[in-house]
């Protein structure tokens, strides 16, 4: 049977944590390895989960906030340091730019590394393709892939893959919308913005300023209930939360979760393994 499995290599926030890089995920289908995102310490994670980053040749990032990119330089220029002649991403409008931004700022340190012999191959020819709204995205990819806009205050898109029978859905960051239950309907695996997860930095403070914070962070995100209720309303069968400010109460998380949504409930932790199920033994 070929594999098919999600692998949470980042399942933090903008916060620093040292139980939680940036956000970031890999999916992996038989060979291929897709990266979802790419937060601070991504590059290290992949060699912590056994995941060669110049094996990596498709990029999807759901936006462009900091905590999602941060990673982006140390991949790119690392990944290809290592043996990555070509590379696709995917993202919202901007995408362009940052990457070019990324090319310029480190544009002698490129050409120094050419000049030793290296091909400019997998860095200064680097597919980008920007998305121009919701619908079917053609990447070269060998499955089925969709975009959707979520509620942040970025343009934001959640990903499905369809890959064979099976379906993994990718939200971004996001509050509640119809658009992530259109978007899940039937999936196997979910893995969603759960950034209100209950934590006693902001749900016991009286610092004015921390309150306003989770006050507005209301408008941006889901809670684990919202985040099950979602997966409920789109018949998911698998639930992974994820994108966890510093410090959760991961078991009254999960509970929150579980108490709306029948199915199976994971609360992400970083490198962790998430496999799917492959019907009839075929993958592609």
């Amino acid at each position: 049977m070929d594999k098919l499995q999600v692998t949470m290599l980042g399942t933090g926030s903008p916060r620093p944590d040292l139980e939680r890089s940036g956000p970031a995920q890999v999916l992996t289908a038989g060979d291929q390895h897709i990266l979802i995102d790419c937060g601070e310490g991504t590059t290290t994670q992949l060699l912590k989960a056994g995941i060669p980053p110049e094996k990596i040749n498709y990029l999807f990032m759901t936006h462009l906030h900091s905590d999602h990119i941060f990673g982006y330089g140390q991949f790119l220029l690392g990944g290809w340091g290592l043996g990555r002649r070509e590379l696709t991403v995917v993202g919202p409008k901007g995408m362009r730019q940052f990457h070019d931004t990324i090319i310029n700022l480190f544009e002698d340190d490129i050409a120094y590394r050419t000049s030793l012999g290296r091909p400019g191959n997998g860095v200064l020819d680097v597919n980008i393709i920007e998305i121009d709204g919701p619908g079917e995205i053609d990447c070269g990819l060998q499955m089925k892939i969709m975009a959707a806009k979520m509620v942040h205050n970025v343009l934001t898109y959640g990903y499905r893959f369809e890959i064979g029978e099976e379906i993994i859905v990718i939200s971004g960051d996001t509050a509640p919308t119809e658009a992530i239950v259109e978007l899940s309907k039937d999936a196997d695996l979910l893995v969603i913005d759960a950034c209100l997860a209950p934590t006693a930095v902001y749900h016991n403070t009286t610092n004015p300023e921390l309150q306003k914070i989770w006050e507005n962070l209301q408008k941006e995100h889901c809670s684990p209930e919202q985040a099950a209720e979602i997966a409920r309303e789109a018949g998911v069968k698998k639930l992974v939360l994820t994108h966890f400010l510093p410090d959760i109460n991961k078991e009254k998380t999960k509970k929150q979760a579980a108490d709306l949504f029948d199915g199976e409930v994971i609360v992400g932790e970083d490198l962790q393994v998430i496999p799917v199920t492959i019907k009839n033994n075929i993958l592609l």
